[in-house]
């Protein structure tokens, strides 16, 4: 926690601010834990190794604990079904939604000023909808006024197709991910936690292509097989695998990682 007082973009009151993570901190861990070394890299600087996600300053002590307690909720009860290989189906509350919008407000919360010089267009809808979200999230209204979906990559597909990229496979099994979906005609929000993927759409507020990934205010149920089908979401995922491995780890760093798998073989040998 910071010893300055500024506002949180929650509550929109003076306090002082916790450095809040925008991909849950839980993600990371298991990452960590699951991983044949035990350290994470991003794909901005892949050649120096992690211990925690990014952190930013955003939200106070009160409202760092209120998303937390939906964060906590998803990562006992949601967070083990979406990792397993047999997933078949989820049952939920609205903890799920909170847990879902609170993602989506905190990517879109933090890019905010630089969408609306890019997007002028969208410089309104953004902002209600960000406010629509915060509302929600504080309790003032009942619902977040949008629509949210949970995709869930149920194990590895047993065939790609020939052009898909090589690290494909990787990116949507432990792929951490966030970010906008733009172009001049829509905008949406897109959060990745390794087998999930959160999609908040903002314009169109509710394109076509999504079966049953849909998450509800609660209780409700969220089935296997889902599908996308809405046009250009290929090429997003696309875009976010090349994204991520734009930037070749060095020849050093590689070394380094062949050294740890070597010092502790059975977990290199059982990691993800």
């Amino acid at each position: 926690m910071t010893d300055s007082i500024t506002t949180c973009r929650l509550c929109l009151l003076p306090k002082q601010l916790r450095k809040s993570h925008i991909i849950p901190a839980f993600v990371g861990r298991y990452l960590k834990e699951t991983s044949a070394t035990g350290y994470l890299r991003d794909a901005a600087s892949p050649n120096i190794r992690r211990q925690d996600l990014p952190t930013i300053e955003l939200l106070c002590e009160v409202c760092e604990q209120s998303i937390s307690r939906w964060e906590r909720d998803f990562a006992q009860n949601i967070f083990p079904i979406v990792q397993n290989d047999n997933f078949k189906e989820i049952h939920y509350d609205e903890s799920l939604l909170k847990f879902a919008v609170s993602l989506s407000w905190r990517e879109l919360v933090t890019q905010e000023a630089a969408l609306k010089i890019d997007l002028p267009q969208f410089s309104n809808r953004i902002a209600k909808t960000l406010e629509n979200w915060r509302k929600y999230l504080l309790g003032i209204t009942s619902q977040p006024y949008s629509v949210h979906h949970l995709f869930i990559f149920a194990g590895a597909p047993k065939s790609l197709p020939g052009d898909t990229h090589p690290k494909f496979l990787y990116y949507a099994l432990r792929g951490i991910d966030s970010t906008e979906a733009v172009s001049q005609r829509c905008i949406a929000v897109y959060v990745k936690l390794l087998r999930s993927i959160f999609y908040s759409p903002v314009v169109p507020s509710n394109p076509a292509g999504w079966k049953n990934t849909r998450i509800h205010a609660g209780p409700g149920k969220l089935i296997s097989p889902q599908i996308i089908s809405m046009p250009g979401f290929a090429d997003l995922l696309n875009s976010c695998v090349e994204e991520g491995h734009a930037v070749p780890i060095s020849e050093s760093q590689n070394e380094k990682i062949r050294q740890s798998m070597m010092k502790d073989p059975l977990r290199a040998i059982s990691s993800e």
